[in-house]
C-alpha cells in the first residue's frame, strides 16, 4: 500500500504534443549583385507638340478642325480675315507694276540723254523697293494660315472664329502621333538621380494596356524643382504597335548600371509586409525568429532586401504563416 501510495503521488513528466511543434521548410538567402531599380510615373505626350499660332495678328476666319481630330502635315488648320492682307498684297502689286513702267521709261530717256544718270539710278532703286515690299506683302498673305508642322492630332483648341488675336498668340495645341515621338516625363529623388547617367533601359506599364513597352532615359534635370523638390526624368519609348494617346498615365521602372549587393528571399516567406518593410521567420535551431527587414524591391517571384538578415540565415519558407516568434519547429525537406 505505501508504494503504491509513494507511486501515486509522482507527477508525470509533461510530453510535447506533435500538435505544438510546427513543420517547416527553410531556404537560404541568396546574395546577388542586383540592379536596384528605380520607380516612378508620368504622363505620356509627344515630344512634338507644338502651340501654333499666326505669325500676324488679325481676326480668325475659319478654322478647320476640331479638338481630337488628327491632321496631316501640311494641311491648313485655320485662316485669318484676309479682306486686309489681300488690299495689301494687291496695293504691292499694283506698286510693283508702276515702278517697272517708270524703270522702263526712265531707262529709255536715259538712253535718250534726257534723263540724268541720277533719275535712271532713283527708278532701279524704286523698282527694287517695290519688289521687296511685294514680298513681304506675299509673306504675310502666307502667314495668315495656320499649317500643321507634323501628323498628329488636335490635343486642344485655343481660339474660336471671329476673334481678334496678336502675331504668336496660341491658337491650336497639336501633338505628334509618329511612334518615334513618344515621351514620358516623372520625378525621381535626389537619391535616385544621383544613380541615374542617361540611357539607361526601362520598363513602362500602362493600366490601359497589358503589354510592357521599353524604352531608355533620354533626358535629365540637373535641377530639382522648387515645389516638389524632385528632379524631371524623361524617358523616349521604343516603336509599338499600341495606339498610343496623349495623356495615358504610365508606371515606369529604370534599371540604372551601378549594381548593388543584395540577398533574395522568395516571396511567399513575407509576412505582415507594409510599404518597403516586412518581417520574415528564420530558424534558430528548432525556434523560430522572427525578423523585420527592409524589401528594396521586388521582381519576378522574389523580394530583393536591403537590410535585416545575413546570407548565412535559414528562411522559413513554408509553414511561417502558422508562426509566432518563439515558435518551436521541425525542419522537414
Amino acid at each position: 500500500m505505501a508504494g503504491i501510495a509513494i507511486t501515486g503521488c509522482h507527477q508525470p513528466k509533461p510530453v510535447e504534443t506533435a500538435l505544438s511543434i510546427i513543420p517547416v521548410k527553410v531556404i537560404s538567402a541568396t546574395e546577388f549583385q542586383e540592379n536596384e531599380l528605380v520607380e516612378t510615373s508620368g504622363l505620356l505626350s509627344s515630344e512634338q507638340q507644338s502651340n501654333l499660332s499666326f505669325e500676324k495678328g488679325g481676326t480668325i476666319n475659319r478654322i478647320f478642325v476640331k479638338e481630337g481630330e488628327r491632321v496631316k502635315k501640311g494641311q491648313v488648320l485655320a485662316t485669318l480675315n484676309r479682306t486686309e492682307v489681300g488690299s495689301q498684297l494687291n496695293q504691292a502689286e499694283e506698286n510693283l507694276n508702276k515702278a517697272k513702267r517708270d524703270a522702263q521709261r526712265t531707262a529709255n530717256l536715259y538712253k535718250d540723254s534726257v534723263n540724268t544718270r541720277e533719275q535712271f539710278e532713283n527708278s532701279q532703286t524704286a523698282l527694287t523697293l517695290a519688289k521687296s515690299q511685294l514680298d513681304i506683302a506675299r509673306y504675310a498673305a502666307n502667314q495668315s494660315s495656320i499649317i500643321s508642322n507634323t501628323d498628329g492630332v488636335v490635343l486642344k483648341k485655343l481660339a474660336n472664329e471671329g476673334e481678334q488675336v496678336s502675331g504668336g498668340t496660341p491658337v491650336l495645341n497639336i501633338s505628334s502621333t509618329s511612334e518615334k515621338d513618344w515621351v514620358i516625363k516623372g520625378g525621381i529623388t535626389d537619391k535616385d538621380r544621383a544613380r541615374i547617367v542617361g540611357g539607361e533601359q526601362v520598363e513602362v506599364n500602362f493600366d490601359v494596356f497589358p503589354e510592357t513597352i521599353e524604352g531608355k532615359v533620354k533626358m535629365l534635370a540637373q535641377n530639382s524643382d522648387s515645389g516638389s523638390g524632385l528632379y524631371q526624368v524623361e524617358i523616349r519609348l521604343s516603336p509599338s504597335k499600341l495606339k498610343l494617346i496623349s495623356g495615358l498615365f504610365a508606371k515606369v521602372k529604370i534599371f540604372p548600371y551601378g549594381k548593388a549587393d543584395l540577398l533574395s528571399v522568395p516571396l511567399d516567406a513575407l509576412v505582415e509586409g507594409k510599404n518597403d518593410e516586412a518581417y520574415i521567420y528564420t530558424a534558430s535551431g528548432t525556434t523560430a525568429t522572427k525578423k523585420l527587414i527592409k524589401v528594396a524591391y521586388l521582381k519576378g517571384n522574389k523580394a530583393y532586401i536591403s537590410s535585416g538578415i545575413k546570407n548565412t540565415d535559414q528562411v522559413i519558407r513554408e509553414g511561417s504563416a502558422y508562426l509566432t516568434n518563439g515558435a518551436t519547429i521541425k525542419v522537414i525537406k
